[in-house]
């Protein structure tokens, strides 16, 4: 498939290009895909993303949240969780939590990152263990949110995503033609 080519995008008036029955992927999940749909409805353009996740947390009837955050956005993840923890039982986890060492995970080193490598199999598992029910994911770095994402078991949701350059706005990159012009190349390494 290639449905970003597609001009017309007739599905969004059910006429699908592929014609099968998705019901069954949702069984069991149901609640969660009606909700979803709710808050879209309801709260269309009227809400933002930390009001529409704690809105959907409501509704699903979650009490237990979690905050896996990148150390690089600690003022943020305080900023956050001091609203999430007003009504929800918040339980938040940051990047280098374990200790792991760069130099035994045989990781770069570079003096301005620290020693300290990120350790996303671990957030996931102590936010597992705290029993959260909704986990939000703050500025991880490409690659440690997936293996966050693979780690994790509870549901995922996810706030803001990382993009030094941009301000941590990574649409940017799309909106402004300026940016977006200079996409495709191989980007420069910075040496050791």
């Amino acid at each position: 498939m290639k449905c970003h080519e597609c001009a017309d995008k007739p599905c969004r008036n059910g006429n699908p290009c592929v014609a099968k029955d998705s019901r069954s992927l949702y069984e069991g999940e149901e609640q969660m895909l009606q909700v979803a749909a709710e808050v879209e409805a309801l709260f269309y353009g009227e809400i933002c993303r930390l009001e529409e996740i704690m809105e959907f947390a409501r509704r699903m009837g979650y009490r237990k949240l979690g905050l896996a955050f990148c150390v690089g956005l600690s003022d943020e993840a305080k900023v956050v969780g001091d609203i999430l923890s007003k009504e929800f039982e918040l339980h938040s986890v940051c990047c280098k939590v374990g200790g792991l060492g760069k130099e035994e995970m045989g990781h770069p080193l570079r003096v301005w990152l620290g020693p300290t490598s990120c350790n996303p199999a671990e957030q996931a598992r102590v936010l597992d263990e705290e029993g959260c029910e909704l986990t939000i994911v703050l500025g991880l770095c490409v690659g440690h949110d997936s293996l966050f994402y693979r780690h994790i078991k509870a549901s995922v949701t996810t706030l803001a995503v990382k993009d030094r350059k941009l301000g941590h706005n990574p649409m940017a990159a799309v909106y402004c033609q300026y940016i977006r012009k200079r996409l495709g190349g191989r980007p420069k390494e910075r040496e050791f």
